[in-house]
């Protein structure tokens, strides 16, 4: 049950969030020292007000000097619903709110914030094994290349020694060409399959391996076939193979808003044997392509390379995730489940469509969403989506929690915190939520090691904080940490994985932030891994901290509870289901765990539930019982 509570005055709902069929109840409890409530309603509507409907709450009983209402709220559709309740308290119409300022739920006649339920499809399941588990991320060309692939040079591209600068300098176009290659290809990632292991890591999220004109390759050329640079179709299928006899799954990025213009479909310049769209409206693929009122194709936040597919053509459907399209090819080669890219620019149908080919394929098959606002609030198109309410998505990237943990760790915003995990864990279905991607990096923001530490990062209190204002050669300038920036930064990261390790979802690596990589965004977050040259203890504690959250296996579905937290500690527990089955896999059958971080060099006084008090620690570095010394990390396992 959850309760919001105020000055002699209770409102109860079930949870708040729940599926369309089940039964909802909302319970008021009032206080007769406010006088005689006449009449109680529930006021429900959806985004900005509409469909509003009332709803008559019944007087229930009076226990002691608490008159109570109640009223079963059915729902028709999934969606996100907002409501408070309307009274009539002596003979005055009266509404009973969310105070959000005073954290408190007060009966008021003031324009005050209504409380929500998040109401998702029957059906909606994702897959166990997508459940607390350690991810990990890579960009293909910069993981590893084997010696066992050597490809055969293409028209355009530069080949760069390992480990050398990528391209940053912007040319006379204003763009970037993206066409240096560091050679890191599929066979290298089979070959470090026993590395990731070590690691804990049983999901691998690759960026886009199809053909692209780009490194990144989220320029496709070819969905068809594996990059060449990359490898082979038999190369991805024995990736898969050899990830799965190692317990991993593969999550391969699906890039299906936009092409490149370098492309078999597109052909904007002339280098594939078929009529690309650009060539006119004689083309196959002419009515892949979105255009704007006047005709002219429309392009990807203006970029001339990444012209628009248009998700609403039948034959760009099908090309995708019709029967034998691409969907179905890339499921037949082996992987486990797609990351959308830009999934916030896709409809609704096309998301639901993929999501009906997945499962056409695997049941258990995963769908993430690259999203990086709340994703059930998320407007785009002047409509509330809807692709995380159990037709569309399994669960998104998990920016929000990405953005507290960082903010947290580098400046102290210990509110901030707590409100991002307590807003992410009231509005996201419980299987969303626990199938989270938690990330401290990615390809598409500055690297956690600089975040933590460099200059340039912003203490705003609406930006998110890896942006910095400042260009590519500020960026490239100012890339290098001293040896005290890096140490300091090395041991705020140990802290900020920590909590990441522990919150619900799945924590994920990005590739090199276990060996001390640190840069500025794209391309100083895409360098090559330095296998010769790896921070041993950053790598050892990941190792560590890895083998401990993966042998807490409640944690898939466990309850999260806030103990404390301020500027410079933080401590809270997992509760986990008490059934059979995590009883006898968890360690020791013991199914709660606490964690406490100091993120500050200086000494601080703890105070942890009784029931802690004894248990084991699973994970101990300059803490106790009743303090944690500067940067220290306690874990332990209740009696």
């Amino acid at each position: 049950m959850n309760y919001f509570k105020g000055e002699g005055i209770f409102v109860e709902v079930p949870k708040t969030t729940t599926r369309m069929s089940e039964i909802y109840k909302i319970t008021l409890k009032i206080d007769e020292k406010y006088g005689f409530v006449d009449e109680a309603k529930i006021i429900i509507n959806q985004q900005k007000g509409t469909n509003e409907r009332e709803i008559t709450m019944k007087y229930v009983a009076t226990e002691g000097n608490m008159n109570i209402f109640s009223c079963n709220v059915p729902f028709d559709e999934v969606g996100l619903y907002y409501f408070c309740i309307k009274i009539i308290l002596n003979g005055e119409t009266k509404w009973v709110k969310n105070n959000v300022q005073n954290e408190c739920t007060c009966i008021t006649t003031d324009d005050m914030q209504y409380w929500t339920i998040t109401v998702y499809d029957d059906n909606y399941h994702v897959p166990d094994w997508a459940k607390g588990k350690i991810m990990y991320q890579i960009f293909p060309d910069r993981f590893f290349r084997s010696k066992k692939y050597v490809p055969n040079s293409l028209e355009g591209r530069v080949t760069k020694k390992w480990g050398d600068i990528p391209n940053w300098v912007i040319g006379e176009d204003g763009e970037v060409c993206n066409n240096d290659y560091f050679m890191g290809n599929l066979r290298g990632i089979s070959e470090k399959l026993k590395y990731l292991a070590k690691l804990g890591v049983e999901i691998i999220y690759l960026n886009p391996i199809v053909m692209g004109q780009s490194n990144h390759r989220y320029d496709v050329a070819d969905y068809e076939k594996v990059d060449p640079y990359l490898g082979t179709n038999d190369d991805l299928k024995q990736l898969c193979d050899a990830a799965h006899k190692c317990g991993i799954k593969i999550i391969a990025d699906g890039v299906f808003n936009h092409t490149g213009s370098n492309s078999k479909y597109f052909n904007q310049f002339g280098k594939y044997d078929t009529i690309g769209a650009f060539q006119g409206n004689e083309s196959p693929y002419y009515n892949w392509y979105r255009k704007n009122q006047e005709g002219n194709f429309e392009y990807w936040w203006g970029f001339k390379n990444l012209p628009v597919c248009d998700g609403n053509n039948s034959g760009w459907q099908q090309f995708i995730y019709g029967e034998g399209g691409i969907i179905d090819k890339w499921f037949s080669l082996g992987i486990d489940g797609l990351r959308l890219d830009v999934a916030d620019e896709l409809t609704e149908e096309f998301i639901e469509n993929i999501r009906i080919a997945v499962k056409r394929n695997k049941p258990d098959g995963l769908i993430i969403g690259e999203v990086w606002e709340n994703a059930i609030t998320k407007e785009a198109y002047g409509k509330q989506r809807t692709y995380l309410l159990g037709k569309g998505l399994d669960t998104v990237m998990n920016y929000p929690f990405t953005n507290a943990i960082l903010k947290y760790v580098r400046f102290g915003k210990a509110k901030y915190l707590v409100e991002t995990i307590e807003e992410i864990k009231t509005y996201y279905p419980e299987d969303a939520l626990f199938s989270l991607m938690n990330s401290l990096s990615t390809h598409d923001i500055t690297r956690c090691i600089t975040t933590l530490v460099a200059d340039g990062i912003q203490n705003g209190k609406n930006n998110w904080v890896w942006d910095v204002p400042y260009s590519r050669e500020w960026q490239f300038a100012n890339s290098n940490l001293s040896d005290t920036q890096y140490n300091n930064a090395k041991k705020l990261m140990k802290i900020a994985t920590v909590i990441q390790y522990f919150l619900p979802g799945n924590p994920c690596i990005y590739y090199g932030d276990e060996v001390g990589m640190y840069g500025y965004k794209d391309p100083f977050n895409r360098m090559c891994f330095p296998w010769k040259k790896t921070d041993n203890d950053l790598l050892d504690f990941f190792a560590k901290i890895g083998k401990v959250r993966k042998e807490c296996t409640f944690l898939k579905d466990a309850d999260i509870n806030i103990i404390q937290a301020d500027e410079d500690k933080f401590i809270f527990e997992r509760i986990g289901k008490k059934d059979i089955e995590d009883k006898a896999h968890s360690s020791e059958g013991v199914n709660k765990v606490l964690v406490a971080v100091n993120r500050t060099a200086q000494k601080v006084k703890i105070k942890i539930p009784e029931e802690y008090i004894g248990g084991k620690n699973t994970f101990k570095n300059n803490a106790s019982e009743d303090a944690i010394s500067g940067y220290g990390i306690l874990i332990k396992n209740a009696k």
